[in-house]
């Protein structure tokens, strides 16, 4: 009985340390030499099979459960190129077959795993709707730093340029349009917060924010979910028409910021900088050398600059260099900065334009575009 209960203990020990693997049977139909890899979240290949006559195969210990992006090189047609296609890999056999006619097409990938299904079903919808167009902005990319592209006239350049925006926004709205179609397909998706967390949701937070408020209670309460649904909720404040948060911190003389010193302007500009940030720096140079000379209204229009620093001194040596007469605030503590979170800041120079009645007009603006936007509204008013 003694050696029955060891013999026992043994098995599942063993079954305790069951290593977990990945098997992969692969096809590419129209690749007879190519490469087949797999990157973790880092860009690190993971995984990597040579491509012969179209078949390839992996069988190894599995890295970790969960997503990973997968790399395919066509060694006899270098042209043929692809967005790495992202997968879902966890213990268990995946048959994978990669279109290698038309790389840009999501593979049908055969799995138990039932993230990886969920990710099918909105690669294959994003295929339908968004492929064609994100071509096109890859494409556009490729032209605009090509010689072609660097060698054309002002105007011409300004145009191409023009185009690659147009093209850019298309592909936002396509792709709200996509993870609007699969919350209603698959409306207990566990994965749609990864979704959302993956595009660019600051473009349209309000709209993004809808779609999230429609997922399921077990996508929201996943680490992503969590996540994206913080952003999102703090995001969806900020969007045109809304009123403004507050400013944190004090002016250089240690005086509290007052909303109603600005109410007798009709357009403001909040800039947020930092005095080791290059851009930003230059940006101000600009400010004092062009900015207030095109918009030429200093009654109608002002500046209002947020500091993202930990140094006074910094700070306060920055303004003086600058020449930066406006005014300016800070609380002084830097990534953890209230103005920071309040006003959804994750990159500097970011800036806003409000109204006299402190409402966002603008989020996130070009730094080249304010001139326009600036005078153009006061122009209407």
């Amino acid at each position: 009985m003694k050696y029955l209960y060891l013999l026992l203990i043994t098995v599942l020990l063993a079954g305790c340390n069951r290593v977990e693997r990945i098997e992969i049977e692969g096809t590419a139909p129209g690749i007879k030499n190519g490469v087949f890899g797999i990157v973790d979240v880092v860009n690190k290949p993971v995984y990597g099979e040579n491509i012969v006559d179209g078949k390839f195969k992996i069988n190894e210990i599995l890295e970790y459960p969960g997503y990973y992006q997968i790399k395919v090189t066509n060694m006899l047609n270098n042209k043929l190129t692809h967005i790495p296609y992202e997968v879902y890999l966890e213990n268990g056999k995946y048959d994978i077959e990669i279109n290698g006619n038309d790389l840009t097409k999501y593979p049908k990938i055969k799995s138990e795993s039932k993230i990886q299904n969920e990710l099918n079903a909105y690669y294959t919808l994003a295929d339908e709707l968004v492929a064609d167009v994100a071509q096109k902005v890859k494409d556009e990319r490729a032209f605009l730093k090509s010689s072609a592209g660097k060698s054309l006239e002002g105007t011409a350049y300004l145009a191409r340029v023009d185009k690659l925006k147009d093209l850019q926004q298309q592909q936002t709205e396509v792709e709200a349009n996509v993870i609007e179609k699969f919350i209603e397909r698959y409306p207990k998706s566990v994965i749609a917060a990864h979704f959302i967390k993956n595009v660019d949701y600051k473009e349209d937070p309000a709209r993004y924010y809808a779609l999230y408020n429609k997922l399921s209670d077990e996508a929201k309460n996943t680490e992503e979910g969590k996540e994206i649904g913080g952003k999102l909720s703090g995001l969806a404040k900020l969007v045109p028409g809304q009123t403004a948060p507050d400013i944190y911190g004090t002016d250089a003389k240690g005086k509290a910021f007052d909303r109603g010193a600005f109410k007798n302007k009709k357009i403001i500009l909040i800039d947020f900088w930092r005095a080791g940030n290059e851009v930003s720096r230059q940006n101000h140079l600009q400010m004092n050398s062009k900015l207030l000379f095109q918009v030429n209204n200093d009654q109608a229009f002002g500046i209002i600059s947020i500091d993202l620093d930990e140094n006074k001194e910094y700070w306060l040596k920055a303004i003086k260099e600058d020449g930066m007469k406006w005014p300016q605030f800070s609380d002084l503590k830097g990534n953890e900065s209230k103005n920071a979170e309040a006003w959804g800041i994750s990159r500097v120079p970011t800036y806003y334009l409000l109204d006299g009645n402190w409402k966002i007009l603008k989020r996130d603006i070009p730094y080249n575009d304010i001139s326009f936007e600036i005078t153009d509204y006061l122009e209407k008013k």
